[in-house]
């Protein structure tokens, strides 16, 4: 090699010394290397450890080789501005030739103690390949990284939502985790987790059903805390329900004891009186929700809500069935005046049969108590009557 020859071939394997530097301090501060020097890997993780591990081995062996020669060329170099022809040749074989030893696996061997060498390597093939082989592993520990990254954030969610709930129960207290398993969770969750780095590259998400148990505690817990916020309002509308169903109960009885006093035989169901024990319900709340003792709580709330929607519609059943009866009896009476007038207006008053099923329509209907079928049955035979005397003429 000429002295140009020799200074381009040196400066370029410095640049790539350089370049194999940065490479090599990336992957010894590399995160993932933590976790594939950590032991204890399964599956797709474990192989990728041992590929990587063992590369790093070699590389580290070669780098050092590399260093070595390289030390070796710039100091010939530097003993003359002008090296002479035995400073060239030395730095020929240096740069030229293949004076690097290396075992099967990539080892480099420097003594005959080491072993044979399989195979010859120049310095800047050695350049060459530890950049290419720096590169793979530096690209498989940034997808080990990618891989453990992707794991944390699968878990995150749970672990958070976990977190909140815990918090969340010890800041309601009462009995908000009474049945729940908070540590046993963590502990499964964390589990489930490390088993997962165990080989990150191949894992999938936390276990459904522990990620069902925790959303299911996060979503009792969340109820919880926004009953205690929500109670006093709830309390407000329930009392206020509570006060119509007082007013409710009042209407039926009124309306049930005027159908119990004005008609026959009515078959009103019994009168609803729901107002003192939902009062007493309520009572109980209040008490349940000075003790914090929010799980009894939000059920006994449930309880009382539909007991009061309940209460409601028994005593609308009552009125209603009340109040239709007299309706009815209402309706019967207009209808018989208004045949009445009807047969006034045909000259039929005075009708002797006619007058007298008008008579024991009326005195059905305005006897109390009224027998209402007794009264439909007079009243449409008196309609019946009228209508054949019209379609006959007047007699």
């Amino acid at each position: 090699m000429s002295r140009d020859e020799v200074d381009r071939a040196i400066v370029g394997l410095v640049a790539a010394y350089d370049r194999i530097s940065a490479a090599m301090f990336e992957m010894d501060a590399h995160p993932a290397l933590v976790l594939l020097r950590g032991g204890g890997l399964r599956g797709r993780t474990a192989e990728v450890a041992r590929e990587v591990l063992a590369a790093l081995e070699v590389l580290w062996s070669q780098f050092a080789a590399l260093s070595a020669q390289l030390d070796r060329a710039k100091s010939v170099r530097a003993e003359r501005s002008r090296p002479g022809d035995g400073e060239l040749r030395i730095l020929t074989s240096v740069l030229r030739h293949p004076i690097v030893g290396l075992s099967a696996s990539g080892m480099v061997l420097d003594s005959l103690a080491a072993g044979a060498p399989t195979s010859w390597q120049t310095v800047p093939g050695l350049a060459e390949d530890l950049e290419t082989v720096a590169a793979e592993v530096v690209h498989a520990l940034s997808e080990v990284e990618a891989a453990s990254t992707r794991v944390a954030t699968l878990y995150a969610q749970p672990t958070t939502a976990l977190e909140k709930a815990s918090a969340d129960a010890t800041n309601l207290g009462g009995d908000a985790l009474k049945g729940s398993d908070v540590d046993g969770l963590a502990r499964k969750l964390a589990d489930a987790q490390a088993e997962a780095l165990r080989d990150p590259i191949s894992a999938s998400g936390p276990p459904a059903a522990l990620v069902s148990e925790i959303e299911a505690l996060a979503t009792r817990i969340a109820g919880l805390a926004e009953l205690r916020r929500a109670y006093p309002e709830k309390l407000r509308s329930l009392t206020a329900t509570v006060d119509e169903v007082v007013a409710a109960e009042a209407a039926a009885r009124t309306a049930h004891d005027l159908a119990m006093a004005k008609i026959a035989n009515p078959g009103l169901p019994p009168l609803p009186d729901a107002v003192g024990g939902l009062r007493a319900h309520l009572a109980q709340l209040g008490q349940l929700h000075r003790e914090g003792r929010w799980l009894r709580l939000s059920t006994e709330l449930s309880i009382v809500e539909r007991s009061v929607a309940q209460a409601k519609e028994r005593a609308a059943h009552v009125y209603e069935a009340a109040d239709g009866l007299l309706q009815r009896r209402t309706e019967l009476r207009g209808r018989l005046d208004a045949y009445r007038s009807r047969a006034g207006r045909m000259g039929l008053v005075e009708h002797e049969e006619l007058a007298a099923k008008h008579r024991a329509a009326q005195d059905l209907l305005y006897t109390s108590p009224c027998d209402l079928p007794a009264a439909t049955r007079a009243v449409v035979a008196y309609q019946r009557y009228l209508n054949q005397l019209t379609e006959r003429g007047n007699p």
